[in-house]
């Protein structure tokens, strides 16, 4: 998905639905979950931690660091009403503190991993790596640059939580069949060399932790063309603990397929609809303890307007394109003028822009194109660029022996001046006029005038032509009184 300026509402939905999902698998059928995602106080916000530590569980077998739990996955929320923040992970070991994560730069260490959403959520896990026949502790420092809403400085909020390593002996183990380890050792599967550096081997028997997605909601492509998403799990090695291939359950028409699965991602495609949005099911079964668990996402089609263009253009004018293309959407959209496959003006991110086509360009024709995620939408190939069409006489009015003719011309000149019109020419050559500028009106394009002409009595007709700045007449006109 891709990362924009992180913009949040104030604590969210999309938490309770990830949330949700993974805990009541855990809960008995009716029991509710409830938490303090909602704040009184609208300036306040932080962030909070889902687990105050992480413990991995471990005994010695023939030598070897045994896993017999492990709970490896923690999520960081924002709570209150959030414009915009940024974390910042480190880990402290022997009062010696290393950064695993940035938001800025979204680096992660080899065993760690954080993946943030556009909701403000930061998902950690790690992987438990050369761990010694020691008990041993570990603290992760989150601190968090929060912007509240309306708010210009930033907040600092920060927490911490344990990671804890210890092991437990056979008689340990032995008074407690009842218990979860005991469950466990009974329902083992395929062991994982995680690393090996010396003679301690860590072999990671069953780590049953809970199964959560985290998919991107909603997903937003144009309607009747192809989507494509991302849905992260975490609790589960895709590629090595699923019983059956993920059920995806949706409509046919939509022609949902899995491209690609990863350890710990599922890559979906489908078609959007022509104009309804629609939900997809994803549901999985992990091997060894035949947990189901499932999440769904909503597909939007995005319903695209025409774009607003000049169809005629002429040199040394400013016109505006309008693409009318989205402006909040996580995918690509992008405008271009193109001449000869070259590009001559663009919109990176679909919204308007200008563009003066210049007098070498005149008789070019130009087109206008749309993409989506680098990929054509439409064309418009009708723009053309042309010389400015003679002046015209569009307006004729007789009172009381006054005569009053309005003018169009067309264009701007070399200067940057517009093409006015610049003298009137009669078949009597001695009638004087006046220019009254202050009825001229400069247009979009072409620039109108209003000339008066005094008639003398004997005058019972005449002809005239408007001759522009750049020395073309109109067409003569004949006027009668």
């Amino acid at each position: 998905m891709v990362q924009k300026d992180k913009r949040y509402r104030g604590f969210n939905e999309i938490y309770f639905v990830l949330y949700l999902t993974a805990i009541l698998l855990l809960l008995p059928e009716g029991k509710k979950i409830y938490d303090d995602y909602i704040v009184s106080d609208n300036n306040r916000v932080y962030i909070k931690a889902e687990k105050s530590m992480l413990n991995v569980r471990l005994k010695v077998e023939q030598g070897k660091s045994v896993v017999i739990s492990a709970d490896t996955i923690n999520i960081i929320y924002p709570v209150g009403k959030i414009d915009s923040i940024k974390y910042d992970f480190k880990l402290n070991s022997n009062n010696i503190s290393n950064t695993i994560y940035t938001s800025n730069q979204q680096v992660n260490s080899n065993a760690f991993r954080v993946i943030e959403n556009d909701e403000g959520i930061a998902f950690f896990s790690w992987t438990p790596r050369n761990i010694n026949t020691i008990n041993k502790n570990f603290e992760v420092f989150v601190d968090a640059e929060i912007y509240a809403f309306g708010k210009e400085m930033p907040q600092i909020s920060s927490l911490r939580f344990a990671i804890n390593t210890f092991f437990i002996d056979e008689l340990e183990i032995a008074s407690n069949k009842n218990d979860e380890f005991n469950n466990l050792s009974q329902n083992q599967f395929s062991t994982e060399n995680i690393q090996s550096n010396s003679n301690t081997q860590i072999i990671l028997n069953s780590p049953l932790s809970s199964i959560v997605f985290f998919p991107e909601n909603p997903v937003s492509a144009i309607a009747l063309s192809r989507w494509k998403s991302i849905v992260r799990v975490f609790g589960i090695d895709l590629t090595k603990d699923l019983k059956y291939k993920p059920k995806i359950i949706a409509n046919v028409e939509y022609d949902i397929k899995i491209d690609d699965i990863d350890n710990n991602a599922i890559y979906l495609s489908g078609l959007t609809s022509s104009s309804e949005e629609y939900k997809v099911s994803i549901e999985i079964e992990r091997n060894q303890d035949s947990r189901i668990a499932s999440t769904d996402f909503v597909v939007k089609p995005i319903m695209l307007q025409f774009p607003d263009y000049p169809k005629i253009m002429y040199p040394n004018y400013n016109y505006t394109f309008k693409p009318n293309l989205p402006q909040n959407s996580n995918n690509s959209f992008t405008a271009k003028l193109i001449y000869n496959d070259k590009i001559i003006a663009n919109s990176e991110n679909g919204s308007a822009f200008k563009f003066i086509p210049q007098f070498d360009d005149t008789n070019k024709v130009i087109k206008f194109n749309r993409y989506y995620d680098d990929k054509l939408i439409d064309s418009k190939d009708n723009i053309r660029i042309v010389s400015p069409p003679i002046p015209e006489i569009t307006k004729k009015s007789f009172s009381n022996g006054v005569l009053t003719i309005t003018t169009k011309s067309y264009g701007k000149l070399n200067n940057d001046g517009y093409n006015v019109v610049s003298k009137l020419v009669f078949d009597n050559q001695n009638i004087r006029y006046q220019d009254l500028t202050g009825e001229t009106q400069y247009l979009d394009n072409f620039t109108i005038q209003v000339f008066r002409i005094t008639l003398q009595d004997n005058i019972r007709s005449l002809n005239v032509s408007a001759i522009d700045e750049r020395g073309i007449y109109s067409k003569p006109s004949n006027i009668t009184f």
